[in-house]
């Protein structure tokens, strides 16, 4: 038998910056959570953190600052140490930034004037949109569930006292 006929397995070199250029993602989001993590922390001291038998305004805050920095720390070495490679964003999910960021800001602008409901149905119907999957069915569907839920949980059980409507 020639080495024709039973070829050698080769392994081939990743492309250069190797796997670790590869689990830069994870790299860059581990390092943005340790940062923000980090500026939360920091930032909570300006509002006093008191002792552990009575905890001031800023021991919430420093303790969830703490904790994203351990996060961040977590998935930043599990991008240094490898792992499973995934594949990177082939493009930008330009439909769901645009549908996410637009709910979040007209969540905030329409709260005060139109009320919980209206707005809860168009943060949640628009949120929902950013998904290609998602169909106008589900879309409603989801909104309707939602809308509900927000309205027993908050208006019924917990009695706040939220404007529903905007009349």
């Amino acid at each position: 038998m020639s080495s024709s006929e039973h070829p050698v397995p080769t392994t081939q070199e990743p492309p250069s910056g190797g796997a670790l250029h590869e689990r830069h993602g994870e790299l860059v989001a581990g390092g943005l959570f340790a940062v923000l993590g980090g500026a939360f922390a920091f930032a909570s001291f300006g509002y006093g953190l008191g002792s552990w038998d009575e905890m001031g305004a800023g021991m919430f805050p420093f303790v969830v600052g703490l904790i994203l920095v351990g996060l961040g720390v977590s998935v930043a070495l599990g991008g240094v140490r490898g792992g499973e490679v995934t594949e990177g964003l082939s493009r930008i999910p330009w439909r769901a930034i645009v549908c996410v960021g637009g709910a979040i800001v007209a969540f905030a602008y329409l709260i005060p004037v139109v009320g919980l409901i209206p707005t809860t149905v168009v943060t949640v119907f628009v949120s929902a949109l950013a998904s290609p999957a998602t169909t106008i069915v589900r879309a409603v569907l989801a909104t309707a569930g939602i809308t509900l839920a927000c309205y027993v949980i908050f208006v019924l059980a917990l009695q706040l006292r939220l404007p529903l409507y905007w009349f």
